[in-house]
């Protein structure tokens, strides 16, 4: 019945640095890159931040389950803070979502490269950067969907604790579909990360590609 962990570190994307690169397109896509990254500074920033809300809110609530009757007192205000300690972590996630959504909007500015290329090859290699950016991005949307769903069940479940003859077959099945919606959350988090883990494979690749291809 206590299971309940929503850890959800996301991966992040690598830095490229635009001034190794001579070469018209290689500096133009390296720039486009580097636009991307600084906008999703605000999504760095917040992840540990995250990270810790969510141990702390973990920790409290397995604090409230171990509360005894004699203790119920104390309940109230535990969930008053776990319920504080939540809506803190939405309003990262607001911020982490913003910084996702402007990265994103860059990624015209890629579309429009390609469009100014000349050569297949290299049109070619830079779609690959662009599918697999709109995959990640997509991808992102759906953590965030799937973990706001977890949140507004977890705000459920700390508002039955202190709801007076409430059943405690109630409360267990709360926790189930609590569990089972961390369960979708991690595994939407575990794809992010493949995509970020891909994303920068695939950068790497594409500019040695490049290069290739200008020599």
């Amino acid at each position: 019945m206590k299971k309940i962990i929503f850890l959800s570190i996301l991966c992040m994307i690598t830095f490229l640095s635009a001034c190794s690169f001579g070469e018209s397109t290689e500096k133009k896509l390296s720039n486009i890159l580097t636009e991307i990254y600084d906008s999703e500074k605000e999504y760095r920033d917040v992840q540990v931040n995250i990270a810790e809300l969510e141990i702390k809110e973990q920790s409290s609530f397995l604090s409230m389950m171990e509360l005894t009757q004699e203790q119920k007192e104390n309940l109230v205000p535990l969930v008053e803070q776990t319920a504080s300690l939540l809506d803190e972590r939405l309003l990262l996630l607001e911020r982490e979502s913003a910084s996702i959504k402007q990265a994103s909007e860059k990624v015209s500015n890629l579309e429009t490269l390609i469009s100014e290329t000349k050569e297949e090859a290299v049109q070619a290699e830079l779609l690959k950067i662009k599918e697999a950016l709109q995959s990640r991005y997509t991808t992102y949307e759906d953590v965030k969907k799937e973990y706001t769903i977890l949140a507004n069940l977890q705000k459920e479940l700390y508002n039955m604790l202190v709801e007076k003859n409430i059943e405690v077959s109630l409360i267990q099945e709360k926790v189930k579909k609590v569990n089972k919606q961390n369960e979708i959350v991690q595994k939407n988090v575990q794809q992010f990360n493949d995509l970020t883990t891909q994303l920068n494979q695939v950068k790497s690749e594409v500019f040695s590609s490049i290069k290739q291809e200008n020599n």
